[in-house]
């Protein structure tokens, strides 16, 4: 038996790696797709934040006394009033990013 054996592939064979090759292929472009739509939902979400930090100053000093409590009590728990200082806890991280950029927007204004 000569060491110089071709080997070919069947059409069978060839149509099913064809197959899950064009499967994956089409996996990874859905998949490319939804991070593409998440990336510009992300940037959009991002604006409206920095919006609305950089609105916030303004938003809470307008607002009625019920109001401010309000949004005070959805932002921070554990609020407590220590030597003139104000001590909370935050509700969640997100919270801790737009309570220090929006303290950064306004110290510029």
């Amino acid at each position: 038996m000569s060491l110089n054996v071709v080997r070919s592939i069947t059409n069978d064979f060839y149509n099913k790696k064809f197959k899950q090759y064009t499967e994956k292929q089409n996996e990874t472009i859905d998949e490319m797709s939804k991070h593409d739509v998440a990336d510009k939902e992300f940037y959009i979400t991002a604006n409206t934040v920095l919006n609305l930090a950089q609105k916030a100053r303004k938003i809470f000093e307008s607002s009625e006394p019920q109001e401010k409590h309000q949004l005070l009590n959805f932002l921070l728990q554990n609020l407590e009033l220590k030597d003139k200082n104000l001590q909370y806890k935050e509700k969640h991280r997100l919270i801790r990013c737009l309570l220090i950029l929006s303290v950064l927007i306004c110290s510029e204004l």
